[in-house]
């Protein structure tokens, strides 16, 4: 199920990394994630270190991370690991933030930043990178088999790639596909889809991990916090889009605690 409706996602993400929007965002994200980063997905701080784990990488890997966004969590990986990271993101905005966050920190020398789409073909050669991460993006990509294809090309034999993905567990309306979906293209999956396309890509899956409780919490959390800081968020976003944004994340809230949008975590390796 695809749906590409809703606002420009250029223009979206290009106002939420505006500095004015990003100082916004970080006093709300505080209070909707425990020990916040600066991430902005679904996912808990305490399974981004789970996922880091899951990685195995050392001072001497190189990892992509996929729709990087400000950079926060590729840092994170850095900072913890010692490892290399490129992030990649498809906005030019994020990309700037990531670069003078790296140089803030004193990680450029392990850190890079590029703008690029993660759909198409990655400016990697075969077999060059240890893991790949993407959080939270692979339902914004068009082509599952095209996308894990890619990374199988780009991955050294063994190499690693963690990702989540949200797919359907349950019947859901067009008004919720709608809702849940506001910025641009989405693919909904079925249950069973990933992990049949990364073995047809030449991975076999190593751990398949049901978040959904953890997406639910954070959602309701968004709410709360939204709620809170109503007056901010609808002078920074105005009326409609404030509205669009309080009914993706009830929308999210529903189909998470209902099971029929679950979230999964996977690992795979390269076979």
């Amino acid at each position: 199920m695809t749906t590409s409706d809703g606002p420009n996602p250029t223009e979206f993400y290009g106002a939420r990394y505006s500095p004015e929007r990003q100082r916004l965002k970080d006093q709300v994200f505080a209070e909707v994630y425990d020990d916040y980063f600066g991430q902005s997905s679904w996912v808990s701080t305490a399974d981004y270190d789970r996922f880091i784990g899951w990685l195995e990488v050392t001072t001497s890997s190189r990892v992509l991370d996929i729709a990087c966004g400000a950079g926060q969590p590729a840092l994170r990986l850095v900072s913890r690991t010692g490892c290399s990271v490129v992030g990649i993101d498809s906005s030019k905005e994020a990309i700037a933030s990531a670069i003078a966050l790296a140089k803030q920190r004193g990680l450029s020398s392990k850190a890079l930043f590029e703008c690029a789409d993660a759909g198409k073909q990655l400016a990697f050669d075969d077999c060059s990178l240890d893991a790949v991460v993407c959080i939270d993006a692979l339902s914004h990509l068009a082509d599952y088999p095209s996308v894990f294809a890619e990374w199988a090309r780009i991955l050294k034999p063994q190499g690693r790639v963690v990702f989540t993905d949200q797919v359907l567990t349950g019947s859901i309306s067009n008004h919720e596909v709608a809702a849940r979906s506001p910025h641009g293209h989405f693919l909904l999956v079925l249950d069973g889809y990933d992990a049949k396309e990364l073995e047809k890509a030449g991975f076999e899956i190593v751990r398949h991990v049901d978040i959904t409780s953890t997406f639910a919490a954070i959602a309701a959390r968004h709410c709360a916090a939204r709620t809170r800081h109503a007056d901010a968020l609808r002078s920074a976003e105005g009326d409609e889009d404030f509205e669009v944004q309080n009914r993706y994340r009830r929308t999210a809230e529903t189909l998470a605690k209902e099971k029929r949008l679950s979230h999964f975590a996977f690992l795979a390796r390269k076979r």
